[in-house]
C-alpha cells in the first residue's frame, strides 16, 4: 500500500463569490411549477400546529400561505418543525450513497465532483455542495459496500477502493477529479486516471465534525443534512448560504421537513443526572456491584417502533441540571409492562409540577414549561410506597432552549 501526501490549494474569496453568484442565478432562474404547491405542517414550540402551502423560510421566519392568499410570517425562534404534507418524491433506488463529515448521508443516482463543488444526482434533481462536506462515496450502495467497515487505521492520505472478484482493495493516493468514466488520482507524483467502473468507493482525509457543524436538521429526499442557515424559496433551497466552503444547494422539491429545534435541544438519553438516589425494593441490592447499575436509570437505543428512552425502576430520583435558556420539557410516558404500576413525579427547582400513575404500555405525553428554572428532577416511585412496581419508559425525554 502506497502513501501520498499532498496539500489541496484554497481557491480565492473573490472566486467562490463568483461561483456562488453563477449558481444561485441558475437555481432561481429555474423556477419549477410544481414546488409552488408545496403543503407544509409546522409545528410550534408552544405545541400549536400551522398549515398551508410554503412561501418562504428566511434566517427571520417561515412564511405560509393560507385560504384567501393571507401570508402568516412565523418568527423562526418559535418553530420546531417543518414537514411536508404529502409523501414527497421517493428517492427511488440509491445507486451512491454520499457520507457527509456531519455524520448524516446522502443517497441519490450519480456523484461527480468538478472544481470546488460535488454534486449528486437525485430523483428530485441535483444537490450541490462543497467537496470539503464529504466524507466518503459508496457505489453499489445495496447493503454490499463492506469495505466502509474495513478502513484500515493510521491512513494519512485519501483511499480509492478498487473492486475485486474476491473483495476489494484500498489504494493511498490524492483524489483529483471525478468523471462519468473515470477517477483521477495522483500517486507518486504521477497523474492516473482510473476506470470508474472499477472504482467501489472512496474515501477522503477528513475530520468529522459531528453534530457541531450544523444546529438544524434538515430531511431532504434520499437523506439528510445539517446546516446553520436555512434559506428557502420556490426556486430553491440553499444552506449556509454565507459560508462558501459549507454552503450547499438543493432542488425546492428535495425538502422534506426540517428540524430548527434539534441545534436547541438537550436529550436526557445521552446526559447523566446532575443527581441520583436509586433505592430498589430490596434495598440492599442496590449497593451489590453489578446490581446497582441495572437498578440505575438506563438509555435504551430506538428498536423498531420503539423511541429511544431511559428505563427508570422504582424507587429513583434523578437530578438534571437544565441548560440556559431552557424553556420546556418534553418527553412520553409508558410502562415497561409485566408488573404493577409506579407514579412518576416531576418538579423544577423541586417544584412539583407532574404526577402520574403509569401502568400502560400505551406512552402519554408530558409537555412542561420550565419557567427559567435551574434544575428538572423525576421521581419515579412504588404505588402505594413500598409495594413492588415496574420500571417506566421515558421516551425521547429533551430539554427544548
Amino acid at each position: 500500500m502506497r502513501r501520498f501526501n499532498t496539500r489541496a490549494r484554497s481557491p480565492s474569496l473573490t472566486r467562490f463569490r463568483r461561483e456562488f453568484v453563477s449558481t444561485l442565478a441558475f437555481v432561481l432562474a429555474a423556477v419549477p411549477a410544481f414546488a409552488a404547491g408545496l403543503e407544509v405542517r409546522v409545528e410550534l414550540a408552544d405545541g400549536a400546529v400551522e398549515k398551508g402551502r410554503l412561501a418562504g423560510i428566511s434566517a427571520a421566519s417561515v412564511d405560509l400561505v393560507g385560504e384567501g392568499a393571507a401570508t402568516r410570517v412565523l418568527p423562526l425562534d418559535r418553530v420546531r418543525t417543518l414537514a411536508r404534507s404529502d409523501a414527497g418524491r421517493d428517492a427511488g433506488p440509491v445507486r451512491v450513497r454520499v457520507a457527509l463529515t456531519d455524520g448524516t448521508v446522502l443517497g441519490g443516482d450519480e456523484f461527480s465532483w468538478q472544481g470546488t463543488t460535488a454534486t449528486l444526482a437525485t430523483s428530485a434533481g441535483n444537490i450541490e455542495l462543497p467537496l470539503g462536506r464529504v466524507k466518503s462515496v459508496e457505489w453499489r450502495a445495496d447493503g454490499r459496500a463492506e469495505w466502509t467497515g474495513a478502513v484500515p487505521e493510521g491512513t494519512a492520505s485519501d483511499l480509492v477502493v478498487i473492486g475485486k472478484a474476491d473483495g476489494f482493495e484500498f489504494v493511498e493516493c490524492a483524489i483529483s477529479a471525478i468523471g462519468p468514466d473515470t477517477v483521477t488520482v495522483l500517486l507518486d507524483e504521477e497523474t492516473i486516471p482510473v476506470k470508474r467502473s472499477k472504482v467501489i468507493g472512496l474515501r477522503w482525509l477528513r475530520s468529522d465534525t459531528g453534530a457541531a457543524l450544523g444546529r438544524t436538521m434538515l430531511d431532504v429526499v434520499g437523506g439528510s443534512l445539517r446546516a446553520d442557515s436555512v434559506a428557502w424559496t420556490d426556486a430553491g433551497l440553499v444552506l449556509d448560504a454565507a459560508d462558501a466552503e459549507r454552503r450547499a444547494i438543493l432542488p425546492a422539491t428535495a425538502l422534506v421537513g426540517i428540524d430548527f429545534a434539534a441545534g436547541r435541544t438537550t436529550r436526557l438519553v445521552a446526559v447523566a443526572p446532575e443527581q441520583l438516589e436509586v433505592e430498589p425494593f430490596f434495598g440492599a441490592l442496590g449497593s451489590i456491584d453489578g446490581l446497582s447499575r441495572y437498578f440505575a436509570p438506563r438509555p435504551v437505543p430506538a428498536v423498531e417502533r420503539a423511541k429511544p428512552a431511559l428505563v427508570i425502576r422504582p424507587r429513583t430520583v434523578a437530578v438534571w441540571r437544565i441548560p440556559s435558556g431552557g424553556r420546556r420539557f418534553r418527553a412520553r410516558l409508558a410502562s415497561t409492562g409485566g408488573a404493577e404500576p409506579a407514579v412518576v413525579s416531576i418538579s423544577v427547582d423541586d417544584r412539583k409540577v407532574f404526577e402520574q400513575v403509569v401502568s400502560g404500555e400505551e406512552a402519554m405525553p408530558v409537555d412542561l414549561d420550565l419557567a427559567a428554572g435551574r434544575r428538572l428532577g423525576v421521581t419515579v416511585e412504588f404505588v402505594p410506597p413500598g409495594a413492588l412496581a415496574g420500571a417506566v419508559r421515558l421516551e425521547e425525554p429533551v430539554i427544548e432552549q
